[in-house]
């Protein structure tokens, strides 16, 4: 993972309404009426189920009537929250010598073990949770997959699985090949300037899409923000918050659009 985004970032002020409980015996945060017939699947970046941006953007998308669930992706082997910071190179002028020499290395070099460990484990997570939560719902109800960076890939790949699917800046995405995934309702949200997927490779997407008889596909480029931005953005800068919540609203409303149960 080459991209300095994917690992830096913003911690969000506030304090996450929901709990944690075990889905199909993943550890999972949960938040929302447990009978709302609109569940949304969050898949996170490399900060896990625990990052308190994750926990603050599910209860958001849960203020608005969904049950949102937010699944341990890495069985406990997230990248650990204080190196959100440790590698932004905007302040590194700023950071002590143990900051720079020390905390900054050692942060790149957990990544690594990481993904090796984690990369084959996520799509049995995600048919488990999603498994165990049609088991307790009415038939009914509709399932909606959001995902982010690391998350946002499987957004494609388990677009399937779900009823609607949104990928915000999606990551390790093997493109074109796995768009070949896609088959039901789909949100695209990315950075005009992403590394992993710019403006070029949005238009490309939905012209692929849409060229294959497609009709519910959505993208939106996002101008003068970096990766990472839907979930730790800098919500003291005016762009980036204004960037933010567009983002928010694009996913909560597409899902307002295909989760909305018929009886």
């Amino acid at each position: 993972m080459s991209c300095p985004e994917c690992v830096t970032g913003f911690i969000h002020d506030g304090t996450p309404k929901g709990t944690e409980v075990k889905v199909g015996g993943i550890n999972a945060y949960t938040v929302g009426a447990e009978d709302s017939k609109r569940v949304i699947v969050f898949g996170t970046d490399i900060f896990g189920w625990r990052l308190v941006n994750a926990r603050l953007l599910a209860d958001e998308y849960a203020s608005k009537g969904f049950r949102v669930v937010i699944p341990d992706l890495f069985s406990g082997w997230q990248l650990p929250q204080w190196t959100i910071n440790a590698n932004d190179q905007r302040s590194f002028h700023e950071k002590s010598f143990l900051q720079r020499y020390v905390a900054i290395p050692a942060s790149m070099f957990l990544i690594v073990p990481l993904i090796i460990r984690n990369m084959s484990k996520q799509i049995s997570i995600i048919t488990k949770v999603t498994s165990a939560l049609r088991d307790t719902h009415p038939a009914s109800t509709k399932f909606g997959y959001v995902g982010f960076c690391w998350g946002g890939r499987f957004a494609i790949t388990q677009n399937a699985l779900f009823d609607a699917t949104v990928a915000c800046h999606p990551s390790l995405v093997k493109f074109p090949a796995e768009l070949n995934a896609i088959s039901k309702p789909f949100s695209l949200a990315a950075a005009a300037n992403d590394p992993y997927y710019n403006k070029e490779r949005v238009e490309e997407t939905e012209k692929i899409l849409t060229g294959k008889g497609l009709k519910d596909v959505e993208v939106k480029v996002y101008e003068g923000i970096n990766h990472g931005w839907a979930v730790r953005s800098n919500l003291e800068v005016e762009k980036e918050k204004k960037a933010f919540e567009e983002a928010l609203q694009q996913v909560v409303g597409w899902f307002e659009k295909h989760l909305t149960p018929t009886d």
